[in-house]
């Protein structure tokens, strides 16, 4: 019998498991720390993103850190004709902070459900992009008063 964690510890990188351990605790503080969408336990991605400062994406579009989710940016999954899935071939470009975080969960979705292997040198990009982008928005909350919840929530227990 097959050993699920066992054999998926070799499949996913070390990367990968850091962007999966952050994103995961990134939107549960964002919950607790009042950007969850009303009526809804998901996290509100595009309210966040409207609270960073107004410099936030600007300085990511600049970032070669950030670069692949501009030049080179994850495509998305689409419903068939065959009553399966296909990529769409038409990524989004973010135009601003709350796309940005649109495509960054397109590639953690692809990444984590979706159809990727996790070891291709742009998935590994992906992954490290997003990552910085995560730690970018994270310094910019700490200076903010109004995400002291969710730095809270972030840093609780660590």
């Amino acid at each position: 019998m097959v050993n699920l964690q066992e054999y998926f510890k070799h499949k996913v990188s070390q990367v990968g498991y850091d962007l999966f351990a952050v994103f995961a605790r990134f939107e549960y503080a964002m919950k607790k720390g009042g950007y969850r969408r009303q009526n809804s336990a998901d996290a509100a991605w595009r309210a966040f993103a409207a609270d960073l400062p107004p410099d936030f994406f600007e300085r990511m579009k600049a970032a070669p850190e950030a670069a692949i989710y501009f030049t080179s940016p994850p495509d998305h999954l689409v419903p068939d004709t065959a009553n399966g899935v296909r990529w769409s071939g038409k990524p989004d470009v973010p135009g601003d902070a709350a796309g940005l975080f649109d495509s960054i969960k397109t590639a953690r979705n692809n990444l984590f459900h979706g159809d990727k292997s996790h070891n291709s040198q742009r998935d590994t990009d992906l992954m490290a992009a997003a990552l910085f982008v995560l730690n970018a928005a994270f310094e910019a909350a700490e200076r903010d008063r109004r995400f002291d919840a969710f730095i809270s929530a972030m840093e609780y227990g660590l």
